[in-house]
């Protein structure tokens, strides 16, 4: 009896040993999670911080809808704050690459800064994506440089549409003295020539300055039909202040960057009757589904800086899981690669391809105006 007991004590430790052995083993126990480093460079302080902002609600929103919907791919974002400087810029994408090993960078969001990190990115062989830059000289800036925002070279014609809209036949410009204002301003001049529009003054300054009264009061004795500020939004607030202050009476003109609400609340009824332009998010499901979702988020509307930053996400996300399922390594130049083959991605944006240059094509832009303290269209 003794024997038998034995004998069945034997046969269930060596059964409870081959269960034990056999979960060890299972390569299903728990799912292999592939990680990816990517850096996102823009000002997250300083006077153009609302750019480098929208830009990370964007990035942290797709990061969350990316998280509920797949456990098998995780990108991980290193937020790096420029403030706007170029310099910071520098040592931000130094630090990335050589650190964090990221081989995507969603940035920078300034022209300057986006031309100050470029030769560094196709150095080293890093893909920079910005979501917002816009000078044509990022164009021209390299292979692994890429632009999901419209290029001031399409802006200043849709610009330079709205001061034929309004018959002008003379314009000055007051510009901020940087890669974004200047490109800006070349690209006016270029188009103003062409539909015979004379440029009466064209009057710069520098981006930390708060005293516009001498280029104004040079702008105010040409008396020209209109007016085109070429800013960042404390800029043109301020200059709006000004305007108002020295009696100009001109039709006022300002690209996207002029839709902030900072211009409200700093230039109030200075702000009233400004036109400017800006890119239209397209009426498709997939914009309304993650703007419902961010406006369930972060309690506001969606703008186009914050859909780019949700689509420079949406589109690593994307090419990663291709490379991956191609058996192919993660690296910048395999996503370069992959980036210049994308065809109509749905992007929340609208669809995105890209040029030769690496430049995002033609986004539909739309007039609009300040009215009654509140953007509307025009």
């Amino acid at each position: 009896m003794y024997k038998k007991i034995i004998v069945g004590i034997v046969i269930a430790l060596i059964a409870i040993t081959s269960l034990y052995i056999a979960c060890k083993q299972s390569p299903k126990t728990k799912t292999e999670i592939f990680t990816v480093n990517m850096g996102h460079i823009g000002p997250l302080t300083g006077e153009t911080a609302i750019y480098g902002n929208w830009e990370k609600e964007g990035i942290e929103l797709a990061l969350s809808d990316l998280s509920s919907a797949d456990s098998s791919l995780k990108l991980n974002v290193i937020h790096e704050d420029d403030k706007g400087e170029p310099t910071l810029a520098v040592s931000a994408i130094q630090k990335l690459i050589s650190s964090d090993h990221t081989p995507y960078i969603i940035g920078a969001t300034l022209s300057s800064t986006t031309l100050a990190c470029a030769p560094i990115a196709e150095k080293n062989k890093v893909v920079l994506i910005t979501p917002s830059a816009q000078s044509p000289k990022i164009s021209e800036a390299g292979d692994y440089t890429f632009m999901l925002f419209v290029s001031s070279s399409i802006e200043g014609k849709y610009l330079a549409n709205l001061a034929d809209s309004f018959h002008l036949k003379s314009v000055a410009m007051i510009t901020v003295n940087n890669d974004y204002g200047m490109g800006l301003q070349k690209v006016l001049e270029t188009e103003m020539s062409h539909r015979n529009i004379k440029i009466l003054n064209e009057e710069s300054f520098e981006s930390n300055n708060k005293d516009f009264r001498t280029q104004l009061t040079k702008i105010k004795q040409s008396k020209p039909d209109g007016i085109f500020m070429l800013a960042y939004p404390t800029d043109i607030a301020n200059i709006l202040l000004q305007i108002q202050g020295l009696g100009i009476k001109s039709h006022l003109l300002a690209p996207d960057a002029f839709e902030a609400d900072e211009i409200i609340k700093t230039a109030g009824s200075a702000a009233e009757g400004v036109v400017y332009v800006y890119p239209i998010l397209p009426n498709q499901e997939l914009t309304k589904s993650v703007s419902e979702a961010f406006k369930s988020k972060y309690g506001k509307d969606m703008n186009v800086y914050n859909a780019t930053g949700y689509d420079a996400v949406k589109i690593a996300y994307t090419i990663i899981k291709k490379l991956r399922g191609e058996g192919k390594s993660v690296t910048g130049e395999n996503i370069k690669n992959e980036l210049y083959k994308l065809k109509d991605f749905p992007g929340v944006s609208g669809p995105i391809t890209f040029d030769k240059n690496g430049d995002v094509t033609e986004r539909p832009m739309e007039n609009r105006v300040v009215k009654d303290g509140k953007f509307q269209k025009l």
